[in-house]
């Protein structure tokens, strides 16, 4: 079947077809101006997704010009044998054109649909009872990223052992619950959380051990290595007699003014040397776990630090990379999810609107969650505003939520 997408802006809206229906070859029709840029894009999603067959063409039309565009619509059904118009994407003008020419090749059997994103139905727009598209569609985050331009950048070591790009965690049921076991002594008191995860990440990097998971510092020589660094040491046994406790450290000493002890494995390491990352993990863990009444999962993707590069070809020093705390997939619903444990810039609104506009698209829910950011009064009242001005969902106060509540606000998300 010969497919016809009318070029949108929205680059969701131009590959719907390609998700919900088994097709020999598509059709764009657009402003070529716009199309130029989509062609590379568009080839090396098919190719990803093993559609090699599949032809693929391009026809310019003038957007300002209702019967050049009949004509063009015309000269495509009179050359194709069995066509299926997609009326997701277009503009007004070219929809117009489309009635005119369904209206004037009655024997051509031409099909036309619709796709409604929030339920990923396909809608028979022809009358005729017979749904052409059959597939439920289905679209990853990297594809995702893709289409719009990007690209997800994975974590591979640099030459000082740091992971740059997303790091692709293991989400065994063992560390699922370190996840909770964490995030349970975080939500006491995130504010202390984060200043004592901060001398723990001090104490790795004193030592230049960036990838062993056994610690060991002499306090007076961390106290001086932190005073140069113009931040100022406080013991933190207690916390570290807890993390042991509750098996997040193991082999702990403390003798002759120095602290030892070893993290119980590289997972649980980069959650206690990062200070946000136990919020960003509960929020997707609990994301992969909630479910419909049907049983069925309500994200189909989640992706925690997801790290942009903005163009999308080989990583350059000169590129713009963005990360994104965490993103999830409702089938065809994006969120993108910024989270803070911590004080909040005004700057970070604009950080997650910028991102989430350029690479979730028209759709694209955007959601800011945080313990304490630090603001109150007229502040708080104007971040506040600002927030549902750039329609974005902004939740505080999250470390006081049950697990109970803390999984109905994730579950609800997709209809914030």
């Amino acid at each position: 079947m010969t497919v016809i997408e009318f070029f949108a802006q929205t680059p969701m809206e131009n590959i719907i077809a390609s998700l919900t229906m088994e097709i020999t070859k598509i059709i764009f029709v657009g402003d070529n101006r716009l199309m130029n840029d989509f062609k590379p894009i568009y080839k090396d999603f098919i190719e990803s997704r093993n559609l090699n067959n599949v032809e693929i063409a391009y026809r310019g039309i003038n957007r300002n010009n209702l019967l050049g565009i009949v004509e063009v619509l015309s000269d495509i059904v009179e050359q194709e044998e069995q066509c299926f118009f997609d009326l997701t994407g277009g503009e007004d003008l070219a929809l117009v054109a489309m009635g005119m020419v369904f209206q004037k090749y009655p024997q051509k059997n031409i099909q036309m649909g619709h796709l409604n994103f929030n339920s990923s139905k396909v809608t028979d727009c022809d009358n005729d009872g017979t749904l052409v598209s059959v597939k439920k569609p289905e679209i990853t985050i990297d594809e995702l990223i893709k289409i719009h331009g990007g690209k997800v950048v994975y974590a591979d070591k640099d030459a000082d052992g740091d992971f740059v790009g997303a790091y692709e965690w293991d989400f065994s049921e063992d560390f699922k619950k370190d996840i909770d076991i964490m995030w349970d002594i975080c939500r006491k008191d995130p504010k202390k959380w984060n200043s004592e995860i901060f001398i723990i990440l001090k104490m790795c990097e004193f030592l230049h051990n960036k990838n062993m998971l056994s610690v060991s510092a002499n306090i007076t020589e961390l106290e001086d290595y932190l005073i140069n660094e113009n931040f100022k040491y406080f013991p933190i046994n207690g916390f570290l007699t807890e993390l042991q406790s509750k098996g997040l450290i193991n082999n702990l000493n403390f003798k002759d003014g120095e602290i030892a002890f070893s993290f119980k494995n590289s997972q649980v390491k980069k959650c206690l040397t990062k200070a946000g990352t136990v919020l960003e993990l509960k929020v997707t863990v609990t994301a992969l776990e909630v479910t419909r009444k049907d049983g069925s999962h309500i994200y189909t993707q989640c992706m925690n630090g997801a790290y942009i590069d903005w163009d999308g070809g080989e990583n350059k020093e000169s590129d713009t990379f963005n990360e994104i705390d965490v993103i999830l997939l409702s089938d065809l619903i994006p969120i993108f999810i910024s989270c803070k444990n911590g004080q909040i810039d005004d700057s970070e609104l604009y950080k997650l609107e910028a991102v989430a506009n350029r690479f979730g698209g028209e759709n694209v829910k955007k959601v800011l969650i945080s313990t304490y950011f630090g603001k109150q009064g007229s502040s708080k009242q104007h971040f506040c505003k600002r927030a549902v001005d750039m329609d974005i969902v902004f939740i505080d106060q999250v470390h006081k939520l049950s697990n109970s509540h803390f999984k109905g606000l994730i579950k609800q998300l997709v209809n914030s």
